[in-house]
């Protein structure tokens, strides 16, 4: 039998082939159904999870947040409240505990309670009387120890009936014993909102749980519980930080109510498909062929430009004319906030900055009327989250057919192709380098203003010496009590307030010297505020509390008196119209660390500076930027944005703290916390000899100041000394090389031509190791320091030199 004969035996026949064709087409298409039907069942249950996971992670973090502000606010009062005196007069602690809650939503209430559950303090206006020694949170503070924070179960509050819950914090005293609690009351309707707002589905189960399982807080909308035995989708969270747990739940049936109503359209479709499969399955397969072929190529182009333009880094978008969007692009869409969809629903002008609304209209005229082949300019547009966009835009006019006119294809329209890329982060650059530059040239103004006021110090002290030297020679010289005598006391008195103002110019040339010393706080403040007073502009008023008298700082009084000056001088310019400027000083001692709006300190004693003012006050960004160097809210060249950068860097060099206050329009309070010292255990040696005598001690005396060297010789003749004075440097180190061994002690300048005071000291030090030697400087510096003692200089001192300094130093490297 041939291949052929048997080929026509065995071959169905055309219409057999293609219902068979179409049988098995719809048995796939139903095969397919079901399995896309599971396939989306378990998709939908797996989202469902995630969103549910996802869902409880951020209320359990927000949740954190919300109860650290709570738990903070109770830490911070139960210190308050263990440290603090209290007043006879309560409604003064109740003011405080509605200070402390204010700006927080979450709390309700604050109640201070004693050992025996009775209320003693509470924000509810009148303190109601009120007993807690029952509540189970009370009794789980009761047996806490430390300062342990309980959550209680769901409460109903004595005073009006709603729905509540509390965290108590316990009070110790000084042995540890139970004194009472802080108890906040919690706004259940807070979290319930939150969590309401966070996600509205009444299908969803949102509790707030404690370790033991105990609800705490269940949203409106978790009311709705799962029926017994009904699956349900769960997910829980741990509460950072509390022992505390975020559960959430979703019925699962109800989870795939979208899901069936899908399927059921999915079903009839695929009914109705088959139905049409089975009807037109002879005419289909005429043209399968020819449309598989069509419909290849018309995916293939549809699929490449859709890949250009889905994922073009710069926006894309297709507009009419008239400012209506016919599509968008994902990266336009992120660029603006808006979904496809959302957009085409929307005009350019609706997402335009208000500045710019007009902009892109006026472009497209041009480019209509002018026949411009494209025009390119900047615009700003208003992200859906209010912030602005900036953005370089080019429009182009193309031409194609109108989809709205399906009768007359051959109609077209002008469509506006625009391309948008994203500037704002290079513009914010460019903003940023140029506030570097500007940044940079002042800096370099203060750098050069500093090194010249540097250098005036240093002639300055040259000059004072001398005036401070004769000045105590001429008052030695007369007797008491007699009007030369007090003649050259002011002069001494305002040569010393001269030297104030070069140590002052010193430490804003940042060439002061680093050593600190024992500095009575006091009589620092006082004499800045007297200076301050001269200059204090009318309409302010003054008023001064000084209450230390026997707090010393180690440190630098030219350091305090910077602190004072700054802070007077900022709160007046924040009085323009007027006010009172409070200073009071005072000490405090603090048993625990304390943490402060600006920095922390550790517990000990202090000395606090507070400095306010009622002038304008603060707005919260404001306050956020004050220490940062260069900012300033005066006008131009009125400030150069440093003073209170340096009053930050000066008190966390000395260990302290800044708390700062402010209320807008009522003013601002900057208190300073800086640390103590022993007053008596941190005197030199010889400070209770005014001016100790030589015993003819022979000392070489070295300066490039001719009257400075005579006045030096002088002095050292007064204390005993025999005196070798020279105004060069290399004559007195030729001295020294001829007979090393007649002096006893060098004093030496340190800024000299030829051989400096350093590098002096290094080449006697080489001749003779055992000399001890004193280097003078009117400007001095860390790095000066450092050389100075590996040159082996034994004491380094200011200019102007007073006698008692010179000779209690000679007095202590001398050997007796």
């Amino acid at each position: 039998m041939s291949k052929e004969r048997i080929r026509r035996r065995f071959a169905w026949p055309h219409q057999y082939r293609l219902l068979a064709a179409g049988c098995l087409l719809v048995l796939l298409l139903w095969i397919g159904a079901v399995t896309e039907s599971f396939r989306s069942r378990q998709l939908v249950l797996q989202s469902n999870a995630r969103e549910l996971s996802s869902l409880a992670s951020a209320l359990a973090e927000q949740t954190a947040r919300s109860l650290q502000g709570v738990e903070f606010i109770l830490r911070r009062t139960s210190g308050w409240s263990h440290d603090a005196k209290y007043p006879a007069d309560g409604e003064a602690v109740n003011r405080f505990l509605r200070e402390e809650i204010a700006g927080v939503p979450q709390i309700r209430q604050l109640d201070i309670v004693d050992a025996t559950g009775q209320r003693i303090a509470t924000t509810l206006p009148g303190n109601p009387a009120s007993n807690v020694s029952q509540r189970p949170y009370f009794k789980a503070v009761q047996r806490a120890s430390g300062n342990a924070v309980v959550v209680s179960e769901p409460l109903v509050s004595m005073v009006d009936g709603r729905p509540t819950f509390a965290m108590a914090s316990r009070i110790e005293d000084a042995d540890g014993r139970f004194e009472g609690a802080v108890v906040a009351l919690i706004e259940d309707g807070y979290f319930r909102n939150f969590y309401r707002r966070v996600d509205p589905d009444e299908r969803t189960s949102i509790t707030l749980r404690r370790e033991d399982g105990a609800p705490v807080v269940a949203s409106a909308s978790g009311k709705r519980r799962a029926e017994p035995d009904r699956p349900v989708l769960s997910a829980r969270k741990q509460v950072p930080g509390f022992q505390l747990t975020v559960d959430i739940t979703r019925d699962e049936a109800l989870a795939l109510q979208t899901w069936r109503t899908s399927r059921i359209y999915d079903f009839i479709g695929a009914s109705a498909l088959s139905l049409l499969v089975a009807a037109l399955g002879i005419a289909l397969m005429r043209r399968m062929q020819q449309l598989g072929r069509f419909t290849r190529r018309l995916q293939a182009s549809q699929r490449r430009w859709r890949t250009v333009f889905d994922n073009a880094p710069a926006g894309i978008m297709l507009l009419r004319p008239r400012g209506r969007y016919i599509a968008a692009n994902p990266a336009f869409q992120s660029m603006v906030g808006y979904s496809s969809m959302e957009l085409q629903s929307l005009t350019e002008a609706d997402i335009a900055h208000p500045e710019d609304v007009e902009l892109t209209g006026k472009h497209v005229e041009r480019l209509l009327r002018d026949g411009l082949p494209s025009i390119r300019f900047e615009k700003r547009y208003q992200h859906r989250d209010g912030y602005t966009v900036w953005t370089d835009v080019r429009l182009a006019r193309v031409t194609m057919p109108d989809e709205t006119m399906a009768r007359d294809p051959a109609r077209q329209e002008d469509v506006i192709v625009a391309t948008v890329e994203d500037v704002t982060q290079r513009r914010e650059d460019e903003q940023a380098r140029r506030q570097l530059e500007s940044q940079l040239r002042q800096s370099q103004k203060l750098e050069a203003l500093g090194t010249f006021a540097g250098g005036i110090a240093h002639d300055f002290n040259n000059i004072l010496g001398a005036i401070v030297g004769y000045g105590e020679l001429a008052i030695e010289a007369l007797a008491d009590q007699t009007p030369e005598h007090h003649y050259v006391a002011q002069v001494l008195k305002s040569a010393d307030r001269a030297r104030s103002l070069v140590e002052r110019i010193l430490t804003f040339s940042r060439s002061g010297l680093t050593t600190r010393q024992p500095v009575q706080v006091q009589p620092v403040v006082h004499d800045s505020i007297e200076m301050l007073k001269v200059r204090l502009p009318a309409g302010i008023r003054l008023e001064v509390e000084l209450n230390a008298p026997e707090a010393y700082i180690e440190g630098d009084p030219a350091h305090l008196d910077q602190l004072v000056t700054n802070l007077c001088v900022n709160a007046i310019h924040a009085m323009p119209g007027g006010g009172t400027l409070s200073v009071v000083l005072d000490t405090l001692d603090l048993d625990a660390a304390c943490s402060l709006s600006h920095g922390a300190v550790e517990a000990g004693h202090f000395v606090r500076l507070a400095v306010s003012d009622s002038g304008v006050g603060m707005t919260p960004d404001l306050l956020e930027r004050i220490f940062n160097p260069f900012f300033t809210t005066r006008k131009a060249g009125e400030g150069t944005g440093l003073g209170l950068a340096l009053v930050d860097g000066i008190v966390r060099e000395y260990g302290g703290g800044i708390d700062v206050g402010t209320v807008v329009g009522e003013g601002s309070q900057f208190t300073l916390l800086l640390p103590t010292i022993d007053s008596h255990a941190s005197q030199a040696p010889g400070d209770k000899e005014a001016c100790p005598h030589g015993e003819g001690q022979t000392i070489l005396l070295v300066d490039d100041e001719e009257a400075l060297v005579r006045i030096g010789e002088e002095r050292l003749a007064e204390l005993g000394y025999e005196p070798a004075g020279f105004v060069s440097s290399d004559a007195a180190w030729q001295a020294f090389l001829a007979d090393p061994q007649r002096f006893d002690a060098v004093v030496t300048d340190q800024t000299m031509p030829g051989i400096t005071g350093v590098e002096l000291a290094r080449m006697i030090r080489a001749v003779r190791a055992e000399i001890p030697i004193i280097l003078v400087s009117g400007f001095s510096s860390p790095a000066l320091e450092t050389q100075a003692r590996e040159s082996g200089v034994n004491a380094q001192l200011r200019k102007p030199l007073p006698k008692a300094e010179l000779a209690r130093t000679l007095k202590h490297l001398l050997p007796d």
